[in-house]
């Protein structure tokens, strides 16, 4: 096998590696396996081509002539030449599952199914990454360009995805691009024949050059390095990595924007994507202190309709929350009742948006980067996400019965408020139903009611998370028609139902009721207990929520006390009369429901009112688990802090346990401290020695912790001359210091050493000196994180790091001069 085809092989191999981490895009691997099939017949004709020796730009023509072949086939019209061959309808086809993919992105979240659209997107790029890498690296023979769109598809879990994408396949997709450059530069240093080293040895085709070999250490250190710094836990201060997006940060979470930045993601994607996960998780939980009743936990509205439905818009006004909340837009007759709920948000909901109930007036223990918008009723932030936030919230309830609403005053068209909430777009099967349901209705309630009983499963409406088929080339229309959707269908058809009626109308996204133990206060929110609903506004009152979806599908359903009750076909109340109950109870932890949408997990039907004794104990646990995460933390925190000054205090005690040398024949020296010279016995002489030198290293970290400075071309004499001028040592400190000079000189230079045995006293008495001339910082750093300690942490581990370097490379290389380049790239026979 010539260069050129193995090139092409490793070539296709890095793409495909390269694409792997579209793993966290998809729920299945059907992409993969069809990709891996592209590629494959691609590399298969780029190979046969090339060993026919045919002109440079044929293989990249007959690989692209292979992918739209393998592409045809896997993605049928029907209407092919053969089964196999393109025709323009085979062209019209593949547009049309483009355009499906780019309508889809904003109505499904991650990880999404086999749809069509998208498998056919994601098979498409992998076969255009490929083609590129092997221009790249065959024909062109740069294969660092190749980089770029391996980079690209790279870039597209990390875009769209709202989970922590995983490293595996990230260092799959690194070992992919190093292998393309290592082949590549093999490749051009056998161009220049055989090599050898300086004595004649003949070096192996995959011995790297010295050169060679740091950069291809340097490559492994830095894939190494890219996947372990983000799982420190300290890497990073907190905000780093929030300001380029928001998102889970334990596991599957949800995470959207709030639309001013361009990082807004669908309300209907996050919906969608996570009503359809496998399993529950727990996102919020409730603590409903004095309020038996409460109604569905709010984050945001949509407001804008266009022809494609219900969509965010930006949200800019408001202040914060500690500028208080206003009064709500109620007449005065209105009767209200304050309660307060505890609010604690995991992290798998991280969003821009605080989850609570309408209509607060009161938020503690937020900061001020979260605002309140009082036209939406929305409290937002650009800066902070709730994942792990806990808050109170205080909140306004109202009791507004039909006969109210009834009486409501008539709507003002020319409300600059509510002008662009009264607005529809065209629509002939809208209109037609609108006009037939509110035929005889005078009063915007009856209205509104009559809208709202027509989503009735008295008229065959069905909750269903995937919808019927696309029939009339609009979705209202299609979902007026094969009535079956789940609730964010069902709020906007509802709303765009009303408008069309000339009623204001939003759609509202939050939290249906959950799950709470028997006995308890606190309910368990998940995924499973998303919800949307219709807002309606009535003058006087307000905006209020009406919740169009089959009450039987949704468990955790509330029916408002001005919602009339609607019958269902074998004329039973349809509506969930829990709206003057207690709340729900349920017999089975939300990790163990199934994801069949609102029918069945979290909050929904088919509960027996009951919970185990297992479930209980775990939520009592979750409900306490906070504030032993926060003293193990400070635990924590405080013995790493406490380590420097325990390592100081073990050497130290380890310095100053001097060994006695035996001095009975030693000869007193001076009139000073007691010292006295140690006749050369051999153990005598060592142990004073020893002595000698632990005392003197004990000094210099003394003064390193003292910030005196140190100079290591300096004698012991001349640096006790330095400290008795400069750091003004007297009495005790100095005769101290100078025995310890002395001591150290003898060890060093004399043929027989001294022996002192006041070496502890004149430490201490030199540390005093220093202690009581330095600043009280100075004092405190060198008690509690002592510099001489850190300094040698940093030594040591840069001393470590070297040797594991150097271990690494010479590992790197004795693997690359075992492996045979006759394996690996080709053989050296000429061909």
């Amino acid at each position: 096998m010539n260069q050129r085809k193995h090139l092409t092989l490793i070539a296709a191999g890095s793409a495909f590696l390269a694409s792997l981490p579209l793993i966290n895009v998809f729920e299945n691997y059907t992409w993969a396996f069809r990709s891996f099939l592209v590629v494959a017949v691609m590399c298969g004709v780029g190979l046969l081509v090339r060993s026919l020796r045919a002109p440079s730009w044929a293989p990249t023509g007959a690989m692209a002539l292979a992918g739209l072949l393998s592409l045809t086939w896997l993605y049928r019209s029907h209407e092919e030449y053969l089964g196999i061959l393109p025709s323009p309808g085979t062209i019209v086809h593949f547009g049309q599952l483009l355009r499906t993919a780019s309508q889809e992105m904003s109505e499904y979240a991650t990880p999404v199914g086999d749809r069509d659209g998208f498998l056919f997107l994601a098979t498409l790029g992998v076969a255009a990454v490929a083609l590129l890498v092997d221009l790249f690296a065959v024909v062109v023979r740069r294969p660092a360009l190749a980089g770029l769109p391996m980079l690209a598809i790279y870039s597209v879990p990390v875009t769209v995805d709202t989970e922590s994408t995983s490293w595996f396949p990230f260092v799959l997709g690194a070992v992919g691009f190093l292998w393309l450059l290592v082949t590549d530069n093999v490749d051009r240093v056998r161009r220049f024949g055989r090599r050898f080293t300086g004595d004649g040895r003949d070096v192996d085709l995959w011995e790297p050059s010295p050169l060679a070999a740091a950069g291809q250490r340097l490559g492994a250190l830095s894939v190494i390095a890219a996947v372990l710094i983000p799982l420190v836990p300290f890497a990073m201060p907190s905000g780093i990595l929030d300001s380029f997006g928001t998102g889970a940060g334990g596991g599957g979470g949800a995470g959207i924007g709030n639309g001013r930045n361009g990082k807004s993601v669908s309300m209907f994607a996050l919906l969608s994507g996570q009503l359809n996960r496998s399993k529950a998780v727990e996102m919020v939980k409730v603590t409903n202190i004095d309020d038996t009743d409460p109604f569905y936990l709010r984050f945001n509205v949509l407001e804008d309709l266009s022809a494609k439905g219900f969509s965010a818009r930006p949200i800019s006004g408001g202040g914060p929350v500690s500028n208080g909340f206003g009064k709500p837009q109620w007449d005065s007759s209105v009767k209200a009742t304050s309660h307060t709920a505890r609010i604690e948000v995991s992290n798998e909901l991280a969003i821009n948006y605080l989850p609570i109930y309408t209509w607060p007036t009161k938020i503690d223990k937020v900061s001020n980067s979260w605002a309140f918008d009082a036209k939406t009723a929305v409290v937002y932030s650009g800066k902070e996400t709730t994942s792990k936030k806990s808050y109170n919230v205080t909140y306004l309830k109202s009791e507004i019965s039909p006969d109210d609403l009834r009486r409501a005053a008539p709507l003002d068209n020319s409300d600059p408020q509510l002008k662009d909430l009264v607005t529809a777009p065209s629509n002939a099967v809208v209109k037609s139903k609108v006009d037939e349901l509110i035929k005889g209705k005078t009063t915007e309630y009856d209205k509104v009611t009559s809208i709202l009983g027509f989503f009735s499963t008295d008229n065959g409406f069905v909750y269903d998370i995937s919808t019927g088929p696309d029939t009339s080339g609009t979705k209202i229309a299609d979902f007026l028609q094969n009535k079956r959707g789940y609730c964010a269908q069902y709020a906007a058809a509802f709303g765009w139902l009303l408008r069309e009626a000339k009623i204001p109308s939003r759609v509202a996204f939050g939290f249906a009721r959950g799950d709470r133990p028997s006995g308890s206060k606190t309910m368990t929110l998940t995924n499973f207990n998303l919800h949307a609903w219709t807002e309606v506004y009535f003058p006087g009152y307000g905006w209020l929520p009406f919740d169009a979806t089959p009450p039987t599908a949704i468990g955790g359903s509330v029916r408002a006390s001005y919602m009339p009750a609607t019958q269902t076909a074998d004329g039973n109340d349809d509506v969930n009369r829990r709206g003057s109950q207690p709340l729900p109870t349920t017999s089975s932890s939300a990790s163990d429901q199934g994801p069949t949408g609102h029918e069945d997990p979290g909050n929904h039907g088919g509960t027996d009112g009951t919970l185990d004794q297992s479930t209980t104990d775990r939520l009592a646990a979750a409900a306490t688990s906070g504030t032993g995460i926060s003293f193990t933390t400070v635990l924590i925190v405080a013995l790493l802090l406490a380590m420097p000054a325990v390592a100081r205090r073990r050497t130290r005690r380890r310095r100053l346990t001097f060994a006695t040398p035996g001095t009975p024949n030693g000869v007193p020296v001076g009139d000073g401290p007691q010292m006295a010279v140690i006749p050369d016995d051999g153990s005598s002489a060592a142990t004073a020695r020893d002595n000698a030198h632990r005392a003197w290293d004990e000094l210099l970290d003394t003064m390193t912790d003292y910030r005196v400075a140190i100079d290591d071309a300096e004698t012991p004499r001349a640096t006790v001359d330095r400290l008795v001028r400069k750091e003004r040592l007297r009495d005790q400190a100095e005769s101290g210091a100078r025995m310890l000079s002395t001591v150290e000189e003898y060890a060093r230079y004399a043929r027989r050493p001294l022996s002192a045995q006041e070496l502890r006293s004149a430490l201490s008495s030199v540390e005093s000196a220093f202690a009581a001339n330095a600043t009280t910082k100075i004092r405190l750093q060198a008690r509690f994180l002592p510099p001489s300690v850190l300094r040698r942490w940093r030594t040591n581990l840069g001393v470590r790091s070297s040797a594991l370097t150097l271990s690494i490379g010479r590992g790197w290389d004795s693997l690359m001069r075992t492996l045979s380049v006759r394996r690996m790239v080709a053989r050296r026979s000429d061909r």
